[in-house]
């Protein structure tokens, strides 16, 4: 739950900042899709975690991600009466939120007591202090290691520790979403006693983030971060960014050992309502282009990385439509269906040739560059 503004004296609740709104939006599409996928395929013997959680509200109203996690299973008669065992396990390290925690979820819950959910199948429990080596804790404590997870780790930076990130990695089916910030980074790559990052990344080679030009440091810290996921375990990583119209921005890392997780966040990405002056960005654009959030995004973005993953293949600068969706899949915010089209305009515009019989793009087929389309921006 990303700190915004703080309004109030006793800093319980702050504002939500736009960007954080659409992040939520983000959550409680993909959770409508990972609870049934995983209710049905593990009986709802799985956990939903976060650190930090915040208290479960912004200062508008809006509900935190703690409270949409629960109301994406109790609003829904078919998840709801499925669920068994499955963990809800929230760390906040105030104790004056995790007590509006325990309010507004009491309040999401009715009319059901907090400490009767357990009779329904459902463990849920909120636990005060830092997210390490709390939420190792509570995740032991409540047996969920060996068990499918998602985890969503939102603290201050983005500085979650890696031993943490690979032992959700090696846990059976598990999933992290991280909110990074780069700039956390940047900031201090110089100060040698401040060693944090050394945690994060796994050794001091971040701080080669200090070495980079200016209008690229961002995206090698985060590629940097991207890569680290990884070889923790996590076979397919995204990593895409929020913008509002202040210039604000947050980075979203999610990581997942299958394809399916991959496909199915790409989905709830482009799902979210539009929510005004917020934009994704995908680090992989060579243009950085801002891009509204709707169901038909622009994807004039995703031809220029096309291009540029084409010109990059040594032999011919040709390569397979399969090997074209599945580097959308895995390296940009788009989704395979979304290439052919792109490919097809390449083609159009005499920038790329395709091997089909009558010159146009098939889904078995291979593309490759003409010598316009080597020098074309797109």
């Amino acid at each position: 739950m990303t700190r915004g503004g703080v309004t109030g004296g006793d800093n319980v609740v702050w504002l939500a900042e736009p960007h954080t709104l659409a992040k939520h939006q983000v959550y409680r599409q993909y959770l409508s899709k990972w609870m049934p996928i995983m209710i049905q395929s593990w009986k709802g013997n799985v956990t939903y975690a976060e650190g930090f959680s915040g208290p479960g509200v912004y200062v508008g109203g809006e509900p935190g991600s703690p409270v949409i996690a629960l109301e994406t299973l109790l609003r829904d008669p078919a998840l709801r009466t499925r669920a068994r065992d499955l963990r809800f396990l929230f760390v906040e390290s105030q104790k004056s939120r995790s007590e509006r925690l325990s309010e507004e979820l009491e309040k999401a819950a009715r009319p059901v007591p907090l400490r009767q959910l357990d009779r329904y199948g459902i463990d849920l429990a909120i636990a005060t202090g830092d997210y390490d080596p709390t939420l190792t804790e509570l995740l032991t404590e409540h047996n969920a290691w060996g068990r499918p997870m998602l985890v969503v780790l939102d603290t201050f930076g983005g500085s979650v520790k890696l031993d943490l990130v690979r032992r959700i990695a090696q846990n059976p089916s598990s999933e992290v979403i991280i909110t990074f910030e780069p700039q956390h980074f940047i900031r201090w790559a110089k100060v040698d006693r401040i060693r944090h990052g050394d945690t994060v990344f796994g050794d001091p080679d971040w701080r080669r983030v200090d070495e980079q030009p200016e209008s690229a440091k961002a995206k090698w810290v985060v590629d940097k971060y991207r890569t680290v996921l990884q070889d923790a375990g996590f076979s397919y990583v995204l990593t895409f960014e929020l913008v509002n119209t202040r210039g604000l921005s947050l980075f979203l890392v999610f990581g997942t050992t299958h394809v399916r997780g991959l496909q199915k966040m790409k989905e709830a990405m482009w799902e979210v309502d539009p929510i005004s002056g917020v934009q994704y960005r995908d680090p992989a654009d060579p243009d950085q282009e801002l891009l509204d959030i709707k169901l038909e995004p622009l994807t004039e973005p995703l031809r220029r990385e096309l291009l540029q993953y084409l010109r990059n293949q040594p032999k011919e600068h040709a390569a397979s439509v399969s090997d074209l969706r599945r580097f959308a899949l895995y390296r940009t915010v788009y989704k395979e269906s979304q290439v052919k089209p792109e490919l097809d305009i390449l083609v159009d515009k005499k920038l790329a040739l395709a091997d089909g019989t009558d010159g146009r793009v098939r889904l078995g087929g291979s593309v490759r560059l003409t010598a316009a389309g080597l020098e074309s921006g797109g």
